[in-house]
């Protein structure tokens, strides 16, 4: 049998969550000598455990939601916090009681403090934390507490995923190979060989991180419902995406051979089975998952009769770019090239398993395609956030259309922004394939594409404005402003092949809305910058002011910054050492194209 029984505990898992500004003050707290009574909240604490105070938490969820948890966890004593109603501290694993709770609705979260500095630690998961949620659930669950009640059975599950390793680590498989290494505080990925050769040194390199993905972040903190994605959203991808992608899928089950041959621990307590070919495609298109999620009461107008517990309030609004060029980056470092940013927002799970696991991601396919380099997550063998050898950039912004729910031949974005960046090198080119290219595309999604501008000779940048039936490639100009290119999610030339698909979502929009929020903070600072041009210093304040707009904050959980021109780009990421919520404001990681390529001389 694979079932590890320590993984077996691992059922209570994260959320997608946004963060809020923090005000510590000292709050009751309790240990685990009091004993059960009126107003109490009571359970067991068990799990990973390395040592250290273990704290739970009751956060009143009347005036905090799971998403203060985040904000909550940057300061010292987090037990002390506004948020935290009443707490108990444990000297190791087993029964807590929090008494003397005013009435009301709590979320129990727990942590170790494993080396007692009075912080949170989620660098590389050093200090595992759970909260109480329920099989069906796997978010934080309310607990009710009312006058001169106890209650009772209130569990948490202390879970450290799997960072990785400090080592170097690489293989040889027939003529290809990966390895994995940190190149300037970042974790890279370098593979090579045959698609199936490179899939397979990809999940031997990160089999552990590959599972931790889909289970703390697919399937907990995405889905939360283990029985809508086992029973509907799995069965639906196998129908609908699997067969119209037969290379892929070969690729996938290279993958999932490299994992079990490196030792991975493959099963997947929240759904009773061990990983297959299908979660691994789950992952690859989890962004149209969340649309399944979304407007799945849409699916009967379409012809499918099917609904879903979850939550059909997830936002799609998630991701900014900002793209300039010629005149406005004449100066001493760009002179006159183009400079793409982009924030990648939402993708928050409470393990901060999107944040440790982001990784840069070279692949060199051989002869008859180009190289590329991936910012994205293991287990991708697409790409979200991607630039070629020949600086052609793609990255992703959801926008709301409801997909076709029929089609039998779906495209993983991810699969097509790959295709297209192995064999494209400008706007126009990237265009024409997408116009050519096998398979219907999964939903709504506005692509920032740019290349080279190289002083009015190479490509101007363009949203590509499409779903599942047809799209349109916006450039500069359109709505404003006149001389750049601003993208967020919604569409503002393209009105719908299929109209419906897009007007019964309000994804069309004339111009640029007052509420559209991150879209006029890039609008005011780009009028601020009259008189100066725009370089890396101004492309990160412009990422910065979307990250903390009046429609949220402290959800960034990656930035990307392309130098199509020079061949190079940035990266930066969620702060975990320093508890910086929104990665624009975190160090950035500067690389050229070639450099991630670079392996140790084998002579």
């Amino acid at each position: 049998m694979n079932q590890v029984p320590e993984r077996l505990l691992r059922v209570c898992l994260p959320a997608c969550i946004l963060g809020v500004a923090i005000l510590l003050i000292a709050a009751a707290g309790c240990t685990n000598t009091a004993s059960t009574g009126g107003n109490s909240i009571s359970g067991s604490v068990m799990g990973d455990y390395a040592g250290g105070t273990i704290y739970v938490a009751a956060i009143d969820a009347a005036a905090y939601t799971a998403s203060d948890i985040r904000v909550m966890e940057t300061g010292e004593h987090p037990e002390r916090s506004q948020y935290v109603s009443g707490f108990a501290a444990l000297d190791a694993p087993g029964d807590y009681v929090i008494s003397k709770l005013p009435p009301g609705n709590y979320t129990v979260y727990a942590w170790a403090d494993t080396d007692d500095d009075n912080r949170i630690d989620h660098l590389d998961y050093r200090d595992p934390t759970g909260w109480y949620c329920t099989p069906s659930h796997l978010t934080p669950v309310g607990v009710a507490v009312t006058p001169g009640s106890a209650a009772t059975g209130i569990d948490v599950t202390l879970v450290a995923p799997t960072p990785y390793p400090d080592d170097d680590r690489e293989i040889a498989v027939g003529n290809g190979g990966g390895r994995l290494t940190v190149q300037k505080g970042c974790h890279v990925l370098q593979v090579w060989g045959t698609p199936e050769e490179r899939a397979y040194a990809y999940g031997y390199l990160c089999g552990p991180q590959i599972r931790d993905w889909i289970d703390y972040v697919l399937i907990e903190s995405f889905m939360q419902s283990p029985a809508d994605y086992e029973e509907l959203f799995v069965p639906y991808i196998r129908e609908h995406m699997a067969p119209a992608n037969p290379g892929y899928m070969a690729e996938l089950d290279a993958m999932l051979a490299g994992m079990a041959a490196s030792g991975t621990d493959l099963y997947l307590p929240s759904v009773s089975r061990n990983i297959t070919r299908y979660d691994l495609l789950a992952e690859n298109t989890y962004d149209f998952m969340l649309y399944y999620k979304l407007y799945g009461l849409y699916m009967g107008d379409l012809g499918i009769n099917r609904t879903v517990t979850g939550d059909a309030g997830v936002s799609p609004h998630l991701c900014t770019s900002a793209i300039a060029w010629g005149n406005l980056t004449e100066n001493d470092e760009l002179a006159g090239g183009l400079i793409h940013g982009k924030n990648m927002d939402g993708e928050n799970d409470l393990r901060k398993v999107t944040v440790n696991s982001l990784l840069v991601i070279a692949t060199d396919p051989g002869p008859g395609a180009k190289r590329t380099v991936g910012i994205d997550w293991p287990g991708f063998i697409g790409t979200f956030n991607g630039m070629n050898e020949d600086g052609l950039v793609l990255v992703p912004h959801s926008s709301p259309s409801i997909p076709d729910w029929n089609a039998t031949d779906l495209m993983p974005t991810t699969f097509l922004y790959r295709n297209t960046l192995q064999s494209e090198n400008d706007v126009a080119g990237a265009w024409a394939y997408w116009e050519k290219a096998n398979g219907t595309r999964t939903g709504g999604n506005n692509a920032g594409v740019s290349a080279p501008y190289g002083n009015g000779t190479g490509s101007v940048p363009a949203a590509f404005e499409t779903d599942s039936y047809g799209g349109a490639v916006r450039g500069p100009g359109v709505v404003e402003p006149g001389d750049c290119l601003l993208i967020a999610n919604n569409y503002y030339l393209y009105r719908g092949a299929y109209p419906s698909a897009v007007e019964r979502v309000d994804g069309y929009h004339a111009e640029v809305r007052p509420e559209d929020y991150r879209y006029q903070n890039m609008l005011a600072l780009l009028d601020s910058y009259q008189k100066r041009t725009i370089g890396t210093p101004e492309m990160i304040a412009l990422m910065q002011s979307a990250s903390v707009s009046e429609e949220y904050r402290g959800t960034t959980e990656y930035t990307f910054i392309a130098y199509p021109d020079a061949g190079a780009f940035a990266v930066a990421k969620e702060d975990l050492a320093k508890g910086i919520l929104d990665a624009p404001f975190a160090e950035f990681a500067h690389f050229t194209f070639d450099e991630v390529f670079e392996r140790p001389s084998t002579v």
